[in-house]
């Protein structure tokens, strides 16, 4: 069963507009046990493709069914514009950010980036507590995932709330706030369990798969001196698409939640 809840955000550019936050529990647990919760950005892709931003869904309440695992998620949608996305999805205003979209687009943003501790405040200090009110959850047990720019907002969360206990972060646009949250990982004492990928074909736009497979790497130099739990795969062939992440995260979602 998926509840849909319009809720206010932030960092919502629009005056007014309202942001849609999927629910879903299995319907095969009863609903006064406590479950894990797993926060995922972009939730508009997180299930099915008919509300994708590309058409294609990552159809994790399939992939939950199958592993029959316990697990309750919570999709916050993005933000519409694909702009105020990377202001939402990075703590730091950053130069690649502006290499991303290009010089004419560039010249119409006064900044880019930076509003993502706003996001993520909001996240776990207002959504959380009314998910966790609303539905059985066990509060302690909190994982966020994203892809992409959700990746790198998913790690900035990992090195900012040591209550998160689980990260995915796929296809990490680490090209993007890079020094910045490897300065972040660096200086915080970090927790839990980390699943990272990356694709060997990977591209956006002028950002090439020798950026993607160099910055993943450099994080992960950085998070493997924190002696923390993490799985690092690297897929050959694998492209930047809802598909490759709907193909990878049954893998991710073994790790992170012990599923044998």
């Amino acid at each position: 069963m998926i509840d849909q809840l319009n809720v206010s955000i932030p960092t919502e550019k629009v005056r007014g507009q309202k942001r849609i936050v999927r629910v879903f529990r299995p319907d095969w647990v009863n609903a006064d046990t406590p479950l894990p919760v797993l926060y995922m950005h972009d939730g508009q892709n997180v299930f099915s493709g008919s509300t994708a931003t590309y058409g294609e869904g990552w159809e994790i309440d399939r992939c939950i069914d199958t592993l029959q695992l316990p697990l309750m998620v919570v999709a916050i949608a993005s933000a519409p514009n694909w702009l105020d996305r990377y202001d939402e999805y990075s703590y730091e205003e950053d130069e690649m950010l502006y290499r991303r979209i290009g010089p004419e687009l560039a010249k119409t943003r006064p900044t880019l980036g930076g509003q993502g501790r706003l996001y993520t405040d909001w996240l776990m200090n207002d959504l959380k507590p009314r998910i966790d009110k609303e539905y059985a959850t066990n509060p302690e047990d909190v994982g966020v995932m994203g892809s992409s720019m959700g990746g790198v907002i998913s790690l900035y969360m990992m090195a900012t709330y040591p209550s998160i206990k689980r990260v995915g972060s796929l296809s990490t646009a680490a090209w993007a706030n890079l020094d910045p949250l490897i300065q972040a990982i660096q200086e915080t004492d970090i927790f839990g369990k980390l699943y990272m990928d990356i694709g060997t074909n990977e591209e956006s736009g002028p950002i090439t798969a020798k950026d993607y497979l160099f910055t993943n790497a450099k994080l992960i130099e950085a998070i493997a001196k924190k002696g923390i739990a993490f799985r690092y795969e690297v897929e050959p062939d694998a492209i930047h698409h809802e598909s490759s992440w709907r193909r990878r995260l049954p893998h991710a979602l073994r790790y992170l939640y012990d599923v044998t």
